[in-house]
């Protein structure tokens, strides 16, 4: 069985952001429950569909906190968005036409790339915040 949930070091120190992060994952848990059970229908897509737009306004906001701390990194950062959206497009333009084997595997790679993501680049601008409010 996957696991869809974030530890305590996935914590960036926003309470938005990270109940976010958890939201965003509690989708990809659904989605990968129906794969599981063989299930396409309008309950699927309709969670497909939360997921990218949910994923969106999160990118929305987190890519705020950046521009409001000044954060240095923001231009890749949002590149990554950006690449994670593309990927994420790429799925619910697909998961339909393809394998459950398929769609689990491409499901695992979204939900691997977001936490990876997290753990990495969204650490960043956790850490620059902190160093932001050392100085203050």
């Amino acid at each position: 069985m996957e696991k869809f949930a974030l530890s305590d070091a996935h914590l960036v120190g926003d309470d938005l952001l990270d109940a976010q992060h958890r939201v965003i994952l509690g989708y990809m848990a659904k989605i990968y429950d129906h794969l599981l059970a063989g299930k396409k229908e309008k309950d699927m897509f309709g969670l497909v569909e939360r997921l990218d737009t949910y994923c969106r306004l999160h990118f929305l906001d987190e890519e705020k906190v950046m521009e409001d701390m000044e954060f240095p990194e923001i231009v890749a950062h949002k590149a990554q968005h950006a690449l994670f959206i593309t990927h994420l497009e790429n799925f619910a333009g697909r998961f339909e036409e393809q394998t459950s084997t398929k769609n689990i595997d491409e499901l695992l790679f979204l939900k691997n790339w977001f936490v990876e993501h997290i753990a990495d680049l969204d650490k960043k601008y956790a850490e620059h915040k902190k160093q932001l409010e050392k100085r203050h």
